[in-house]
């Protein structure tokens, strides 16, 4: 990395000592509204929303290397693809003059422009092709663009390389703790009869980003409040929508509750909280699609949870396998160690390179 930086360095110092041109992105780039697929037949051709690939079809919008940018919806997830594709109408694709500008220079450069300060839309995101053509685009020499790309391309194969690692382990981490946690001849309760299950009370809009107590929502994101509903160890689980079956969290201490999820606190002493923890995510998915009228789930009702049927294997089983998925999962998913915290110091690290490397001086005649 540091034989790149060198050489961009004396790039810079030689062909560009007083600073560069700056241009109007609509000076540049050409922008490009997609449209529908639902005429074409299937095919291999990748089809892009603002959320990513929605299928594949028989024909393309473009097949020159460009920046696809969300013209509605997540309108900060921009892709750069240098393979046909097609695009819908929620999202733009670029025509981009290359004598002028390398495209993923050009895509390294946006990674960088506060999207989410252009937004126009009053309810869902927008983005309007005349706010996005007014963006200022740096346009240092070619051979200095080049030199970037390759700088940050690095850096991008390196969080690539430990997304695919992280990816792996949570693969392992789920498949190990299944066979952990299936047991034969052991005894069964319904969760009716070992826990108190409940809901909360708040509604969604009264969540802080900074508070004095956790509250639990219908996501994995956490939430604040400066009041609290519960003192206690429980289970948290989404009762309704997209999480059902997906979403768990395990609290000690205050917190409070949205009134669409569920509160389990154990209290049979023959079953540990941490225990059930780890059983529920392993099967209650599982249980609950097993237990519905069509196979996609939108709610929990209490009954459903009342029957669940858990396994009460001794303690010491029960405190073995709580020590062993412990560690697992810090490995996969605790942001302070382990491989999340590696990928977020390597993301932390690409970001303040890409800032740096795409800070340029304007050039004054």
């Amino acid at each position: 990395m540091s034989n790149h930086q060198g050489k961009l360095e004396k790039l810079i110092s030689e062909l560009c000592p007083n600073g560069v041109e700056f241009k109007e992105l609509g000076e540049i780039v050409k922008i490009r509204h997609g449209k529908s697929y639902k005429e074409l037949g299937a095919g291999n051709i990748p089809v892009y929303g603002s959320g990513g690939i929605m299928t594949h079809v028989d024909s393309y919008s473009y097949d020159k290397p460009t920046v696809l940018i969300p013209r509605k919806g997540t309108i900060t997830n921009l892709f750069y693809i240098e393979t046909p594709f097609w695009n819908i109408d929620t999202i733009y694709y670029t025509e981009i003059n290359i004598d002028k500008i390398v495209p993923k220079f050009f895509y390294h450069y946006m990674k960088t422009v506060d999207l989410e300060a252009l937004n126009t839309g009053s309810g869902r995101p927008s983005l309007t092709m005349q706010i996005l053509n007014r963006i200022n685009i740096p346009l240092p020499p070619l051979e200095i663009q080049k030199e970037i790309v390759n700088i940050l391309d690095k850096f991008a194969e390196l969080e690539t390389e430990l997304e695919t690692e992280l990816e792996t382990r949570k693969k392992q981490y789920g498949y190990y703790r299944d066979e952990l946690l299936t047991f034969e001849g052991v005894e069964r309760k319904p969760l009716g009869l070992v826990a108190d299950i409940g809901t909360g009370s708040s509604n969604t809009n009264e969540g802080l980003e900074e508070g004095r107590f956790p509250f639990f929502v219908r996501s994995p994101i956490i939430r604040y409040k400066n009041s609290f509903e519960f003192d206690e160890t429980a289970i948290i689980t989404s009762g309704d929508g997209a999480g059902v079956g997906k979403i768990f969290h395990f609290v000690e201490g205050k917190y409070a509750l949205h009134q669409r999820a569920y509160r389990i606190h154990i209290t049979n002493r023959y079953l540990l909280p941490k225990f059930f923890f780890y059983c529920m995510k392993s099967t209650f998915k599982k249980y609950i699609l097993g237990n519905a009228v069509n196979s996609s789930v939108r709610s929990v009702r209490k009954p459903m949870l009342d029957n669940y049927p858990v396994p009460i294997p001794p303690i010491e089983e029960q405190e073995r396998a709580v020590a062993i998925l412990d560690k697992f999962d810090a490995l996969v998913n605790d942001i302070s160690i382990g491989l999340p915290a590696e990928l977020a110091a390597r993301r932390k690290q690409y970001e303040c390179y890409r800032n740096k490397l795409l800070t340029f001086k304007e050039y004054e005649n």
